[in-house]
């Protein structure tokens, strides 16, 4: 019997994109029938954790959502931080010195405990800081709050209380750039040949998400269901992208998006088109 419904967001719950609505009706029907019926939603989501109020507020949800947000980084239940794990802020200049060696890279943004997300166009003029937030601007319900600069990251490094879940350099744009997309995944083979004794890199699209070693979804997810008391085979784990692919490897209800790369199907067992059409195997397992 599945106790508990996994979902990746961005290219997944998310998918197709609503940029009003945030979700499409019938996925968010899905996920206020998920909680009528006492399952567990879990949002597993490179995302940090503003985005699960978003959601909670469009399903008018009477209970907080669980959430595995930054790829595996924090760990969320009934609102609160249980886990997390940190990218050492004195290694992050050195990170740096790499991204600012790659002429490829476009952005680079990182996430943390504090506000937003921090961003530095790297290679980028700072005249075009306004273009990149009216761009970010214009996702609509799927903007986080943004701010820019070097030294906008380096203040945040220095403040003793600040801490960095994830960094991440993007190399494009546009999330379908298949140049983009195959200039991080060449980036992200180079530095785990590099520095993969101390991080774990995953490739999103035309990203690479950078966290600290040990970290990805599939171990984040464990503990959280540990303390529920579920088990492993009473878990649907549903994703679309490389930081999936641990959760997908590791559940054996898993099913990847038929929009996804086929690198990440690989992984899965099932194929979906929407997120909505799991209630029906949902139901032949009970």
């Amino acid at each position: 019997m599945i106790r508990a419904v996994a979902t990746d967001l961005d290219g997944t719950l998310f998918y197709p994109k609503r940029r009003i609505r945030l979700l499409k009706s019938k996925n968010r029907k899905f996920l206020k029938n998920l909680l009528n019926s006492d399952k567990e939603i879990v949002l597993v989501t490179g995302r940090n954790r503003s985005i699960a109020e978003k959601i909670e507020k469009r399903i008018k949800a009477k209970r907080k959502l669980s959430m595995i947000g930054c790829s595996g980084s924090i760990v969320i239940q009934d609102g609160n931080l249980i886990k997390e794990s940190v990218v050492d802020k004195k290694e992050i200049p050195h990170l740096f010195e790499e991204f600012d060696k790659n002429k490829n890279i476009v952005s680079v943004v990182l996430m943390g405990n504090f506000k937003g997300i921090l961003i530095d166009l790297i290679h980028f003029p700072k005249i075009f800081t306004p273009f990149a937030l009216l761009g970010l601007k214009m996702q609509g319900a799927y903007y986080e709050f943004s701010r820019f600069g070097r030294k906008r990251i380096n203040k945040m490094l220095e403040d003793p209380n600040s801490k960095v879940y994830k960094v991440m350099p993007l190399f494009g744009f546009s999330e379908n750039n298949k140049k983009g997309m195959q200039k991080a995944k060449d980036f992200a083979e180079r530095m785990r040949t590099i520095l993969g004794d101390y991080y774990e890199f995953f490739e999103s699209g035309t990203a690479v998400e950078i966290v600290a070693k040990g970290t990805n979804k599939a171990e984040s997810l464990r503990e959280l269901f540990e303390k529920c008391n579920i088990k492993d085979d009473e878990v649907v784990v549903v994703g679309d992208s490389g930081n999936d692919i641990p959760m997908l490897d590791e559940f054996p209800h898993s099913f990847a998006m038929e929009s996804a790369p086929d690198y990440v199907k690989s992984h899965a067992q099932n194929k979906i088109r929407y997120v909505y059409e799991l209630e029906d195997y949902i139901k032949t397992t009970e």
